[in-house]
C-alpha cells in the first residue's frame, strides 16, 4: 500500500499546478537542454531516425515527421515524445504538444519505475542517461507546456483521460530501449496499474479545484504570460 501511495504521489507531484505557475523568459518557445538528446539552441536533436524532421522549420516536413511518428506511437521512446512535444509547442501546435508532453511524462515515469536501477550503469550508459533524462525533460519543459495547458482545464482533462486510457498496459520496453535492464516482466502490470492510478488523482484535482487553479494562475502572473498564446490545428 505504501509503495502504491508513493508511486501515485510522485506522478501527481510532477503534474501539480506549481509547474503551471512558473514564469519563464519567453512563453512562446521552450528553452531546454537535455544532454545528449536535445538542445534548443539550433535546435540540436539526437533521438534517432526523426532528428532531421523534428529539427526542421519547414512546416510541411515537420508535420510529416510528426505524423510518421504517430503511426509508430507505441514504439517511440519517451525522449522522442518529449522532443516532439517541445517542437510542436515551438512551432505553434500547442494543443497537440500538451498530449505529447503528458504521454512522454507517463512513459518516462514508467521507464524509471520499471528500470532495474541496480543495473542502470554509469554516465554514458543508456539506462543511466535515460533515467536522468526523463526527469530533466519534465522539469525543463513542464513550466512551458503546463503554463499553456492549465489555461484550459477542460481540454487538459480530456488529454489526461486519454493518456490514462492509452497507457493501461506496458509497451515493449526491451525493444524500445536496447541495452537497458528492467525489473522482471511479471511485476510490470501491477507497477503500471499503480502509476496509472496517479492520473486519477490528477483528474480529481482538475475537477474539484478549478476555481483555485484559475486563481493561482492569475495571482502568479502565469495567466497574463500565457493567455495570449494560440494553437494551430495539426
Amino acid at each position: 500500500m505504501k509503495a502504491r501511495l508513493l508511486i501515485s504521489a510522485l506522478l501527481l507531484a510532477s503534474m501539480l499546478p506549481q509547474a503551471a505557475n512558473a514564469l519563464v523568459a519567453d512563453p512562446s518557445r521552450i528553452d531546454a537542454y537535455v544532454t545528449p538528446y536535445y538542445n534548443s539552441a539550433g535546435p540540436v536533436i539526437k533521438v534517432g531516425a526523426y532528428n532531421a524532421g523534428l529539427a526542421s522549420n519547414d512546416d510541411k516536413r515537420f508535420v510529416a515527421t510528426i505524423r510518421s511518428m504517430k503511426k509508430r506511437w507505441t514504439n517511440l521512446t519517451f525522449c522522442q515524445m518529449y522532443v516532439g512535444s517541445i517542437r510542436l509547442y515551438d512551432l505553434g501546435y500547442r494543443q497537440e504538444s500538451v498530449y505529447w508532453f503528458y504521454s512522454a511524462q507517463y512513459r518516462g515515469r514508467q521507464f524509471a519505475l520499471l528500470l532495474d536501477q541496480s543495473k542502470m550503469g554509469r554516465i554514458g550508459d543508456p539506462g543511466f542517461e535515460l533515467f536522468h533524462a526523463q526527469d530533466a525533460f519534465m522539469t525543463l519543459a513542464g513550466p512551458y507546456v503546463n503554463g499553456y495547458a492549465f489555461g484550459d482545464l477542460d481540454s487538459l482533462t480530456k488529454i489526461v483521460r486519454r493518456v490514462q486510457r492509452e497507457n493501461g498496459s506496458v509497451v515493449d520496453l526491451p525493444t524500445i530501449y536496447p541495452g537497458v535492464t528492467f525489473a522482471p516482466k511479471a511485476t510490470w502490470r501491477a507497477q503500471n496499474a499503480q502509476l496509472n492510478a496517479g492520473l486519477s488523482q490528477l483528474l480529481s484535482m482538475l475537477a474539484t479545484q478549478k476555481d483555485q487553479l484559475k486563481q493561482q494562475r492569475v495571482q502568479s502572473g502565469t495567466e497574463a504570460q500565457f493567455s495570449h498564446l494560440s494553437s494551430k490545428p495539426l
